[in-house]
C-alpha cells in the first residue's frame, strides 16, 4: 500500500513540474519586434542612370 501513494505523490509532482515549466516558458517569451518600415527615397543622384534635373536648372 506504501507503493500507491508513492506513485500518487510523485504523479502530482510531475503534473506540477510541468505546468511551471509550461508558465515560465510562456513567461519569458518576448514580444517580437515590428518589422522595419520601409527605406524613405534617398535625396540626391540615382545608381541606375537617371540623376534628377536640379532645381535651378528646370526653372529656366
Amino acid at each position: 500500500m506504501g507503493m500507491g501513494r508513492f506513485r500518487t505523490r510523485f504523479i502530482v509532482a510531475a503534473a506540477l513540474a510541468i505546468a511551471g515549466g509550461a508558465v515560465a516558458f510562456f513567461v519569458s517569451r518576448r514580444p517580437q519586434p515590428p518589422a522595419p518600415a520601409a527605406e524613405p527615397p534617398r535625396l540626391g543622384y540615382s545608381r541606375n542612370g537617371s540623376t534628377p534635373t536640379p532645381l535651378a536648372e528646370s526653372a529656366r
